[in-house]
């Protein structure tokens, strides 16, 4: 698949991936409310979880990490409904990435026919050839999962919770929009935890077609297992089917003086990430966009540097400026090259590679 657009196959990837943490539950002693038996039940067997309203939030309050001034906020919210097993999902997605006082959106439509980039605002269609390969790549991918494991589960994703959840408590039962939930919460083994988010990485990436990163090295692991000083996990999980409504885990931050540097400055700091599932297995209206732009709009903005572009969508190979560079919004061509500008000077300092955006507000 090209590499353009990378926005468009990692939104994707990662709500493939939650959808497929969610898409788990079993059934057993509902009266039952052993913390240990909650979890069994809700990471266990697998559970068809057609359709529902994702919610996912990754908050990191960062101290003296470079180039950012205040807190790092990543959201990704939408509905999504199945097409069948081991078929591309309809979802209409939105992703909104907030580092200080600069904002910036994009997200992706699928109807299950046709692909559809949101950046700033604006929506591209994708084109029926890029968004076929992408369709394919990804029923492929599942195809191989389902085969190895009889279906899209935590397992077949290469994650035991169970693993690394130490010392379980259920703390009651709490409404989970709408729906009645038991509470648990427990720690987290770092070491086992970080061999599960390998293989989460692995899968994701495959799917994505190589825009995410495949996995952790192990001296990224040690690093991380040295900087996390408190871990812990809370699950919510419905009190009739034992299936996850919601997920959340937060890790405490503190960065050795002799890894700092690597870290990009980063000294302590507190990550949060919370994954929520609203209106399970309820009809969505996910419907075509109105009034989308071509792809060739949204490549035009980078001036012309998208050889292969067309107005369908066509088979460009796009040279990124930057992991974390957003995708420019459609302007004049003027504007482009001062985007492009900014990039090249922001380099890695993501305040001001964001900031670069309001060029294109136009």
């Amino acid at each position: 698949m090209p590499r353009f657009p990378r926005a468009f196959a990692a939104v994707l990837a990662l709500v493939l991936s939650a959808i497929g943490l969610a898409a788990c539950g079993g059934g057993g002693d509902e009266s039952s409310q052993s913390p240990q038996q909650l979890l069994q039940e809700t990471f266990g067997a697998n559970k068809p979880v057609k359709s529902g309203n994702l919610g996912l939030n990754l908050d990191i309050a960062a101290q003296g990490l470079q180039g950012v001034k205040g807190p790092i906020s990543l959201k990704l919210n939408g509905p999504f409904e199945s097409q069948g097993k081991g078929k591309l999902p309809k979802f209409d997605l939105t992703l909104t990435l907030q580092t200080g006082p600069t904002n910036f959106t994009a997200g992706a439509v699928s109807t299950g026919e046709k692909g559809f980039l949101k950046v700033q605002g604006k929506t591209y269609a994708v084109g029926d050839q890029l968004f076929n390969q992408f369709k394919q790549g990804y029923e492929k991918a599942a195809a191989q999962s389902q085969t190895r494991s009889g279906g899209l589960s935590f397992k077949s994703l290469g994650v035991n919770p169970l693993a690394w959840l130490t010392d379980p408590k259920n703390a009651g039962t709490e409404d989970v929009g709408g729906t009645e939930t038991y509470h648990v919460t427990a720690g987290i083994d770092i070491s086992r935890f970080l061999q599960d988010v390998n293989s989460l990485l692995g899968k994701a990436s495959s799917l994505g077609q190589g825009n995410l990163p495949s996995g952790l090295t192990a001296q990224q692991r040690q690093a991380i297992e040295r900087s996390v000083k408190s871990a812990k996990l809370d699950v919510w999980t419905g009190k009739d089917d034992k299936t996850l409504r919601r997920l959340r885990i937060e890790l405490g931050i503190s960065v050795p003086a002799d890894l700092r540097k690597q870290a990009n400055g980063l000294k302590s700091g507190v990550l949060v990430f919370d994954l929520k599932i609203e209106n399970l297995n309820e009809s969505q209206d996910i419907k075509e966009p109105q009034g989308a732009r071509p792809l060739s709009e949204l490549t035009a903005a980078l001036g012309g540097s998208l050889p292969g572009t067309s107005s369908g969508g066509g088979t460009a190979t796009a040279p990124a400026p930057s992991q974390t560079t957003p995708a420019p919004a459609a302007g004049a061509g003027g504007a482009s090259q001062q985007y492009l500008d900014c990039l090249a000077k922001a380099k890695n300092d993501v305040s001001k590679v964001q900031k670069c955006a309001d060029l294109l507000s136009g």
